[in-house]
């Protein structure tokens, strides 16, 4: 119950972050194209996603001190822990030096990288150097690293929602102010550093006594040692990751321009903001799944990823599906149907999302168990397919080129190879599995053909109307699969876990 109350908790708070996303960006959006104007809105973004590759310089620090925090803090032991601590962030602190010769490099190259030209040349390079300084804060990334491992998750979500309203409200008024680029950068540098030192004093008041550590190599050097056993197979995974999911702004950018990043990046909001809850599923219960295997309980690890593949199939067909109906009407009203992308593009986003929820839960268990090395050959096979043919069919088709990438990556690569391994490294049931999915997909079918009837009959009458029409059309599939993909037993134990909860937050 432990286990299963923090799971919830991480749970709700991201749902929290999502919905404060979701209104902020309902309001923010409008606003900053209007007051920035695509094309600055559109270099900002790619500009940003290239800076996204210096992250890859922690050389997958991040998911080994992950594993190593999990051990840690499941055998219980306090001095390991402070010792992993201490070991991130010595070794961060390394890290950050070859980071700032590398943002340094990226620094004089982003204005050829991103094509922009006349007075966006020099936003641009102030911009970055603002932007540039936020290098300085890698060496906290272990407080954070910690929090999550904690299964204390829900403090991380709270804090992001702080971090956002900060960003948000900075972005506004800098840009009121004209100050264009270098204004959008300095809004995320402040939520940004809001953040890191946010998290490091949650860490600090918790081991106060770290520090002295810090540099004391021969305490450290067991645990150094496994840190970049495991650091390479990281790397590689981030690697790909970073390629094959982070340059669908810098692909478009490229072939057809920074202005067409907006209705590629607002055609796709709702189906990204619902694929975010999705992946939430496997950010609030890997570290418990985590924690089941460490402690040897294997049989109930895999009943419960089962369990939480049918929860990711129900929550992404309950969201999704009226995400794909009425994504051309939400763009309508919110920033003009003009910058709407098409029904391609949805219609893939929603695809990929659903797909990726499953993807993501199912790599959380080796990630959480130290077994990453496990799927970086799949990752890096799955990155070199969706790179070639998002590259060949954005020049061929235009904006759903990534999506398309990314799709057929997932079909080709994923759907069969992940589940294989899921048998291979932890035993786990494929026709179980199989059934996780397929039944929600069974009963959501049809189901989806009756929103999409509705939405090709129905126009709805403005943001009430729309908000209603799709909490409905959500609300219906998850009654439907209450009672036909969840068996007697299944529903008894959601029952017995809320009630408990409730009881437990009582108290």
């Amino acid at each position: 119950m432990y286990r299963t109350g923090r799971s919830i908790g991480i749970f709700s708070t991201g749902l929290l972050l999502q919905v404060t996303t979701l209104a902020i960006g309902l309001f923010t959006t409008p606003l900053l194209l209007h007051l920035l104007g695509d094309e600055r809105y559109g270099v900002f973004r790619a500009a940003s996603d290239w800076s996204g590759y210096v992250s890859l310089l922690q050389l997958g620090v991040s998911g080994s001190l992950i594993a190593l925090f999990v051990k840690a803090i499941g055998q219980v032991d306090l001095k390991a822990v402070r010792l992993t601590l201490a070991t991130g962030i010595r070794v961060y602190l390394q890290i950050t030096g070859l980071t700032i010769l590398a943002g340094i490099g990226l620094g004089f190259a982003i204005t050829h990288l991103v094509q922009v030209k006349g007075e966006l040349v020099g936003e641009l390079q102030r911009g970055y150097w603002l932007g540039f300084l936020a290098i300085l804060l890698l060496p906290l990334t272990p407080f954070r690293l910690l929090t999550d491992a904690s299964q204390r998750g829900y403090w991380t979500n709270f804090v992001s929602i702080l971090q956002s309203l900060l960003i948000t409200s900075s972005t506004l008024l800098l840009a009121w102010l004209g100050w264009g680029i270098p204004g959008q950068y300095l809004a995320t540098l402040l939520g940004t550093s809001f953040f890191c030192v946010t998290m490091a004093w949650d860490g600090f008041k918790r081991y106060s006594d770290v520090f002295p550590l810090v540099f004391n190599k021969s305490a450290q050097a067991e645990i150094a040692q496994q840190l970049w056993q495991l650091n390479w197979p990281t790397l590689l995974l981030n690697l790909s990751t970073q390629i094959g999911l982070l340059t669908d702004n810098i692909v478009i950018s490229y072939f057809l321009g920074p202005a067409m990043v907006v209705p590629f990046f607002v055609t796709q909001r709702l189906a990204v903001l619902a694929q975010a809850q999705l992946q939430g599923v496997g950010n609030a219960s890997w570290a418990a799944l985590a924690d089941l295997y460490a402690k040897g309980e294997y049989q109930l690890f895999n009943d419960r990823l089962v369990e939480l593949t049918r929860l990711v199939s129900v929550m992404g067909l309950t969201s999704l599906v009226p995400v794909a109906v009425y994504s051309p009407r939400f763009i309508e009203l919110w920033v003009g149907r003009g910058r709407f992308g098409g029904e391609a593009v949805v219609v893939l986003a929603v695809i990929n999302g659903f797909l990726l929820g499953l993807f993501s839960l199912w790599g959380c268990c080796f990630g959480g168990t130290g077994k990453i090395a496990k799927i970086v050959p799949l990752s890096l096979i799955w990155m070199s397919v969706n790179l070639s043919v998002s590259l060949v069919s954005t020049h061929l088709f235009g904006l759903i080129g990534p999506l398309l990438g990314s799709f057929v990556a997932y079909v080709t690569v994923n759907l069969w190879w992940t589940p294989l391994l899921l048998r291979q490294v932890f035993g786990t049931n494929l026709r179980q599995l199989f059934w996780a999915v397929a039944k929600p997909l069974g009963v959501g079918i049809p189901y989806a053909g009756l929103i999409v009837w509705v939405g090709q009959t129905h126009q709805p009458w403005g943001w009430l109307g729309l908000a209603a029409e799709m909490a409905l059309s959500g609300l219906l599939y998850l009654t439907i699969a209450w009672f036909f993909v969840f068996n007697h037993s299944e529903r008894s134990l959601w029952h017995q876990r809320f009630k408990l909860l409730l009881q437990l937050r009582q108290r």
